[in-house]
């Protein structure tokens, strides 16, 4: 999971609300609905935004990140972009927001200071070390760590495939913080639209290496 920043609203989603104060979500004719797809892919650099995998405008869902009621549908602050998290599926194999039907998290991806409280195993695992709200969120609501699915196994393939470059590109020299630092910087950047699938893991993986590298500096 990444944190999340809100741009603006599309201006033809703000004008549909203006010139129409009594409508619904569902009321949303497609080419608004589009503009705000298009919209939230694009800050969320065309990633769910519970579980990082790939999403583009053909398998995307509007979210209401809290539940929808008739104050909050057309809040675009509470809209995300997530994937379809196994519709049509057992429970048990669904996450993302299929999962969490009408559930209220605890977790919010717009929060910075609560994606700094994530973190990644080895396996891919995704867990809070202190915080046991968000733990319940991760696994029993999201159902990120679904032993049963994909998402943990695609996390591991990022993370090995990360450590795969670092080595054939240094062999065996140590890696420096400013190189650890640049490819932080690439990882969490969103300049072209689109970020990395699972990037989260890869972001956390750097951010220890660096820690770690500063610790035996100032030693």
């Amino acid at each position: 999971m990444l944190h999340i920043k809100k741009g603006s609203p599309p201006k033809i989603f703000t004008e549909f609300i203006l010139h129409n104060p009594t409508l619904h979500f569902d009321d949303m004719p497609s080419d608004v609905k589009h503009s705000l797809r298009e919209a939230l892919l694009l800050e969320q650099g065309h990633l769910c935004a519970y579980c990082m995998t790939r999403i583009d405008s053909d398998n995307t869902k509007i979210e209401h990140y809290i539940p929808r009621n008739s104050d909050n549908e057309l809040d675009y602050k509470n809209l995300l972009a997530v994937c379809r998290g196994n519709e049509g599926q057992p429970r048990r194999a669904q996450h993302c927001d299929t999962r969490k039907g009408n559930s209220t998290l605890h977790l919010d991806p717009q929060q910075a200071e609560h994606i700094a409280q994530l973190h990644y195993k080895s396996d891919g695992t995704i867990f809070s070390k202190s915080n046991s709200a968000f733990e319940h969120d991760l696994n029993s609501i999201l159902n990120l760590n679904d032993p049963f699915g994909y998402l943990k196994h695609n996390r591991k393939h990022a993370l090995d495939t990360l450590k795969f470059h670092i080595r054939k590109k240094l062999g065996d020299r140590a890696a420096s913080t400013s190189f650890l630092q640049r490819a932080l910087d690439f990882f969490s950047a969103n300049s072209s639209g689109e970020r990395k699938p699972y990037c989260g893991i890869l972001i956390d993986y750097l951010q220890q290496r660096i820690r770690s590298s500063d610790n035996i500096n100032r030693a």
